[in-house]
């Protein structure tokens, strides 16, 4: 595990940081980490945090008394 502080966002960071690393990688979906994610020997996990926030999004537009696929989502979502 590795925590970081940078002022800046840019892609060169986590590739410094990351530089040759192998293995998971556990991020948002901040393209300044496609690079990284993209190496071999990579594999990106995402957050469920950040999935769920968009579930979420969709559940508020959905027409009240309906249950939609956001509500379907979210029940799995829980389960984890």
């Amino acid at each position: 595990m590795l925590f970081d502080y940078t002022a800046s966002r840019a892609q060169e960071v986590p590739l410094r940081l990351l530089d040759g690393y192998r293995g998971h990688l556990m991020i948002d979906d901040y393209a300044g980490y496609n690079a990284v994610g993209a190496q071999p020997g990579v594999e990106r996990l995402l957050c469920m945090a950040h999935a769920r926030r968009k579930f979420i999004e969709a559940q508020k537009v959905q027409p009240k008394g309906k249950t939609g696929r956001a509500d379907i989502a979210l029940a799995m979502i829980n389960k984890l």
